[in-house]
């Protein structure tokens, strides 16, 4: 199959030749996201080579004038795929890399493999690679969705595992939002630094499949933890919302909704500690916007007001954080029926219920904040910093000023690898349109440990 990256790399580089004349932002990009730079040559006609200094960032390529080193042309890089490759002759071996699609891209040539190493490893943060297979060795399934298969490997080159999502691109290409889902994912995933979250390494595409590299986490999810100790001790759930709302503060500020929060979109950092863990899956993550309409989510998890079509905003995060606070708080699901559509009805509605069996020995500011959280109306609903100064969380759980200390004398918008000129040029050409949708089902056991029983009611 052709690329999926070579119609969104294009609307990048809209003149359709690879280079461009420099926008107005080059240089704080260069001052705000420079990976590497260093001289390359060029192959021009009849056998003349160029030599000129090239600057790469965290989303464009600059070409650079000989005389003043100022940058002369530039290119959109995030969307190109890198290939490398040698040329032997009787004279010489030489050594380079080939960025771009089809009819339009690019050769560069090095010195040597060291400074070919050097640029593959800078170009694999931010375009795309090809052949996953040459790079890693896949040692079992660990997950499977509807259009990806999440694996964990063995990366051949540092002896280290990792987890690839494996997106199968002829499943995207039949599905209702198609390759913008996995752009839209990809571009998200480029913009997040948070230690509390998956980590994206590299893109891989080949024939069949993109491969996103992704940190691997030996803990399990949080649904199979619930299974196994079917509830948290106050102060332990606690102690994890507060993390988990520091997450959704970070994401929010950032304007990213992840939209699919639930348990088993949360992998725990170890097999004994219950507040650690990463958020991943940020398959149907948006970038807010006021006509927010797509319906999606899981069942038992969705914001009432996507399940009433209405538009919404990043508070559909904090409904869903509420349920999980409310599962770990009890060890049962507020919403329970015997299929999805069941469910989804008293989701809809929104009626929780905290039984004594349950809640009688919890304290009235913790059910007070799983309240405020799950609110149905979003305008009411707290925010996830407002959440984070609640009596229950200031009082039970760890005191705010020990909360993240790396992170919390950082604005937002330092911790984000995307910022400064490239990151508004791609704000200006990323595809968000978003073709109509129906509700997505994650996985839901009804029978868990932490599903309602009817005759609870």
């Amino acid at each position: 199959m052709s690329s999926i990256f070579q119609a969104i790399d294009l609307e990048a580089n809209p003149s359709g030749k690879f280079w461009s004349p420099p926008e107005s932002f080059t240089l704080d990009d260069i001052t705000q996201n420079k990976i590497i730079s260093s001289q390359l040559k060029l192959l021009k006609n009849q056998g003349v080579w160029k030599t000129r200094e090239f600057i790469l960032t965290k989303t464009c390529l600059y070409y650079c004038q000989k005389t003043s080193g100022n940058p002369k042309k530039m290119t959109v890089i995030k969307w190109k795929k890198v290939e490398a490759f040698t040329e032997e002759s009787e004279a010489e071996e030489r050594h380079g890399f080939k960025l771009g699609h089809a009819a339009v891209y690019q050769e560069f040539y090095v010195e040597n493999v060291e400074v070919l190493e050097i640029w593959l490893i800078a170009l694999s943060q931010v375009a795309i690679m090809p052949e996953f297979e040459e790079d890693y060795a896949i040692i079992k399934e660990i997950g499977k969705g509807n259009y990806a298969t999440v694996y964990c490997v063995h990366d051949l080159e540092f002896n280290k595992k990792f987890a690839v999502k494996q997106i199968s691109k002829e499943v995207v290409s039949k599905s209702s939002r198609g390759a913008s889902a996995v752009i839209s994912e990809i571009e998200i995933m480029r913009k997040i630094n948070h230690p509390r979250i998956v980590k994206l390494y590299k893109v891989y595409e080949n024939e069949n499949f993109v491969s996103l590299v992704l940190d691997f986490v030996e803990g399990g999810d949080l649904y199979h933890r619930i299974q196994k100790k079917e509830k948290f001790p106050e102060e332990v759930a606690a102690n994890f919302i507060i993390n988990f709302l520091d997450v959704l503060k970070y994401l929010h500020s950032l304007n990213i909704v992840h939209r699919d929060l639930k348990p088993e979109n949360i992998i725990m950092s170890s097999i004994e500690e219950d507040t650690e863990f990463k958020l991943c899956d940020f398959g149907l993550a948006c970038i807010a916007g006021d006509d927010q309409v797509l319906r999606c989510g899981s069942p038992g998890y969705v914001a009432p007001e996507i399940l009433m079509k209405k538009s919404y905003n990043n508070k559909v995060d904090i409904f869903s954080a509420g349920i999980i606070l409310f599962i770990i708080l009890s060890g049962r699901a507020p919403f329970y029926g015997k299929n999805p559509n069941e469910i989804l009805l008293k989701n809809k509605e929104c009626r929780l219920i905290f039984h004594d069996k349950y809640w009688g020995h919890l304290s009235r500011d913790c059910i007070n904040l799983v309240i405020k959280l799950t609110e149905p109306d979003p305008n009411e609903r707290l925010s996830a910093e407002q959440a984070l100064r609640h009596s229950w969380l200031l009082s039970s759980g760890r005191k705010m000023d020990l909360l993240t200390p790396a992170l919390s004398s950082k604005k937002p918008e330092d911790r984000s690898p995307d910022s400064g000129g490239s990151f508004l040029l791609m704000q200006r050409v990323i595809d968000r349109r978003e073709m109509g949708a129906n509700i997505t089902f994650g996985p839901l056991d009804i029978n868990s440990p932490y599903s309602e029983n009817k005759q609870d009611n």
